[in-house]
């Protein structure tokens, strides 16, 4: 996840204390992230854009240090060459 994408695990009340312009992780995304997890759905966050946009890892729903990577956009890269597809709406 990287830039807007982190708005899906920012919770609601530290919206006003980052640059970020939705907060979407109220009751009903954690529990569809949490599903999405017993999947096997990896979460993982761009480093950069919690810098950039002075999100604390704390505000964030189930992210642990484990889920933060380097660079969002190099890890798409990555993956990519792994045979993954990145489809943006």
């Amino acid at each position: 996840m990287h830039g807007d994408g982190l708005s899906m695990v920012l919770f609601p009340d530290q919206q006003s204390k980052t640059r970020m312009k939705t907060a979407n992780a109220d009751q009903n995304m954690q529990a569809r992230i949490d599903g999405l997890k017993m999947d096997g759905v990896q979460f993982q966050v761009c480093a950069n854009t919690l810098k950039g946009r002075n999100i604390p890892k704390e505000a964030l729903y189930g992210v642990a240090e484990g889920d933060i990577i380097p660079s969002g956009v190099a890890q798409l890269s990555i993956l990519q060459v792994q045979g993954y597809t990145y489809i943006k709406p």
